[in-house]
């Protein structure tokens, strides 16, 4: 997989740099970027910001980059984001891009991973997938997550716990905060 991210075409990659920079935009302070790939945006985030990845060759690949990732299985860990606390350095923001369409069961892992950064003190949560083309485009690909896969249901009682204070920022943006629009516990726009 490692090969098959760095391996991307031209024209993939220029797809690309738009929710690179709307992603890094959105980042305040130190991020963890949870499923950082073979590290792109983790380069682009801010000094003290670190990368967790399950394929262990890709994490080989980002430290030879000179980046800060860690091997992670979150479903060893319940998605308690462990190697964040064991850091024992403060994080504000948590990034899972493009990594719920890789999973079986993305609204559990969500709830899962909120309640893991909520946990952390981390203040800002930004989750992006692909679109039905990105989707197809990928064989990796296991599930299409849109609003109808999250329902702003299923992270309600997220919003009124580890994350009080989202719920307008989520009922300002109809519930596209979990795709690709801030997650926020403090107020502001997107980008802001």
């Amino acid at each position: 997989y490692t090969d098959y991210q760095l391996d991307r075409s031209a024209i993939r990659k220029a797809m690309r740099r738009p929710y690179l920079r709307a992603a890094a935009r959105f980042v305040r302070g130190p991020a963890v970027d949870l499923g950082c790939g073979v590290g792109e945006l983790l380069a682009h985030l801010p000094p003290g910001s670190m990368g967790l990845e399950i394929n262990r060759a890709t994490v080989e690949h980002c430290r030879g980059q000179g980046l800060d990732v860690a091997y992670y299985d979150g479903w060893d860990d319940d998605w308690h984001l462990a190697p964040v606390g064991d850091t024992g350095r403060q994080f504000d923001t948590l990034i899972m891009s493009h990594v719920l369409e890789h999973l079986d069961e993305p609204v559990d892992v969500l709830r899962r991973v909120f309640r893991g950064a909520g946990s952390l003190g981390i203040r800002r949560v930004l989750v992006q997938v692909p679109g039905r083309a990105g989707y197809r485009h990928d064989p990796t690909h296991r599930t299409f997550v849109d609003r109808e896969t999250i329902h702003l249901a299923d992270i309600r009682p997220l919003l009124d716990g580890e994350f009080a204070g989202a719920k307008e920022n989520m009922l300002r943006f109809n519930c596209r905060a979990v795709l690709g629009v801030p997650l926020m516990r403090e107020g502001g726009a997107y980008g802001g």
